[in-house]
């Protein structure tokens, strides 16, 4: 099945997309904010809907609107009568919404949104794939580097500004890396599998596992097991990878949640 070069390609996009994505997510799900994924997924839906139209890169047109959109979620406070997930959940709206209204206007519609949503982590060339391996790595080196950083300010924010960390500061620099890892990603693997490898498989790691330096290294494990296992099944049952992996994404938090269980007895 790897004998072909487009399948290598393809293991190698799988893997540099899953691992970053499923470390990072971690984050994401002890701080509450799963949707944030899913609003960064969908802005960079946006970005590459609006560069097909008027001609531009769609990659370089994810990364700013993920970028944008994780600059202005951070920075932006929420209005006091309402919560910031509520925000959160108006700017996926709009995400989703705008994504579709473009792609409307545009001769190959249905081919592009579906694009969009589900990728296709096949038609990966060796140029993109090259590019997600080196986004996978400043990722990687990013939260080796400061990813003590970012665990204080997702346990308890308040007590690390009592300690004097600069909390705005460093949750700017965790919600600028989703973007960038979410933007790289959803061109290839579509915006579903994005916003999956960012909830699902650190929602199985955290339901199986105590320790946090063990639970990003399952949840990244997961991940790309999901995605490769996804990548094999489709080519061999002849079905869209995306959904596939997704499918396989969704089985695993049931499973972790009973070896969770069964450690916790």
């Amino acid at each position: 099945m790897f004998e072909s070069s487009f399948m290598r390609v393809a293991l190698l996009a799988s893997i540099a997309t899953s691992a970053p994505l499923s470390i990072i997510g971690v984050y994401l799900i002890i701080r509450r904010v799963v949707f944030l994924g899913l609003v960064l997924a969908n802005a960079a839906a946006v970005g590459a809907a609006v560069a097909q139209i008027v001609g531009w890169p769609p990659e370089i047109a994810s990364v700013v609107a993920a970028v944008a959109t994780a600059l202005g979620l951070a920075l932006i406070p929420p209005p006091r009568r309402v919560s910031a997930e509520s925000v959160i959940g108006w700017a996926y709206a709009a995400a989703a919404a705008a994504t579709v209204l473009i792609l409307a206007g545009t001769a190959a519609a249905d081919a592009d949104t579906l694009h969009l949503l589900y990728g296709n982590v096949l038609a990966v060339s060796p140029k993109h794939a090259t590019a997600l391996v080196l986004v996978a790595l400043a990722v990687g080196v990013m939260h080796v580097l400061f990813g003590r950083r970012f665990l204080l300010i997702t346990f308890d924010a308040e007590a690390a500004q009592v300690a004097g960390v600069h909390t705005r500061f460093w949750a700017l620099c965790l919600n600028l890396s989703i973007g960038v890892a979410a933007a790289a990603a959803v061109h290839e693997i579509g915006a579903l599998l994005t916003f999956s490898l960012l909830t699902l498989a650190p929602m199985a790691s955290l339901l199986a596992t105590r320790r946090m330096a063990t639970t990003f290294a399952v949840s990244a494990a997961i991940g790309i097991a999901a995605v490769c296992g996804g990548l094999v099944a489709a080519f061999q049952l002849d079905l869209p990878p995306g959904p596939v992996s997704v499918a396989a994404l969704v089985l695993t938090v049931p499973a972790a949640a009973l070896v969770g269980r069964k450690k916790q007895g």
